[in-house]
């Protein structure tokens, strides 16, 4: 089981985004700012991967996990670093434990190839419909992501979402709609804030082969496609 989560690891960490330093200067265009922050945005904001069920309070998973998104305009990015960027990357690490009620808790932690940028983030999940050999399983999750490693400008976002999943055997897929809001303010008087709001759909599936699951995911996130994957162990 190990070595299959340390090669899932290798395959998140050559993920095809090209290595560039994400800083923005006075000379910056507030319309490529703009650009970018709705791409970084689309990129940080946290994940489900995984379905709406409840895990229960002895429930724990632990994972690694990566996640490729296509850029919406590449020219943006060229004028700002100088490089030309089709894609960003994150490659991180994630756990998550059940407690009473439904409710599932989550974070996250993760490195972007594209210089010394760090994300790290949270998550509350209630399964207000647990599921059951039948019927599906409804959740409502909250969620935040915040960045360090940027000089020059500060970026996190918020997210709620609605998911819902149901278990065929070992695959339980799942499907969800929420909202993000993401903020990303620049520490130059020349540049204004810029705050993303865009609807995010997604879709997956939880392949559970004993203690060891497998998911990938879509998600759409305004005109941003977003592409993970997680392996893990759950107890």
């Amino acid at each position: 089981m190990f070595k299959k989560i340390a090669a899932l690891a290798v395959l998140a960490i050559a993920l095809p985004a090209q290595a560039v330093k994400i800083e923005v200067g006075a000379g910056t265009a507030q319309n490529d700012f703009d650009a970018i922050s709705h791409d970084l945005v689309a990129t940080i904001n946290y994940k489900a991967l995984g379905p709406a069920e409840a895990t229960g309070i002895t429930g724990i998973g632990v994972g690694v996990f990566g996640t490729y998104v296509g850029v919406d305009d590449k020219d943006a990015w060229k004028d700002v670093t100088g490089d030309s960027v089709d894609a960003l990357g994150l490659v991180g690490l994630s756990a998550t434990k059940g407690l009473p009620f439904g409710i599932d808790v989550g974070a996250f932690y993760t490195a972007i190839p594209q210089g010394d940028v760090k994300v790290y983030g949270a998550e509350i999940r209630y399964a207000f419909l647990e599921g059951s050999a039948v019927t599906p399983a409804l959740a409502l999750r909250g969620a935040i992501s915040r960045v360090s490693g940027i000089d020059s400008f500060d970026l996190d976002s918020k997210s709620l979402d609605l998911s819902v999943s149901k278990g065929f055997g070992p695959l339980t897929p799942y499907a969800g709609v929420g909202r993000v809001w993401g903020t990303a303010d620049p520490d130059t008087g020349s540049l204004d804030k810029v705050d993303v709001e865009e609807t995010r759909l997604f879709v997956g599936a939880r392949l559970g082969l004993g203690l060891l699951d497998f998911i990938p995911e879509y998600e759409k996130i305004g005109d941003n496609n977003a592409y993970s994957l997680k392996a893990g162990l759950s107890f």
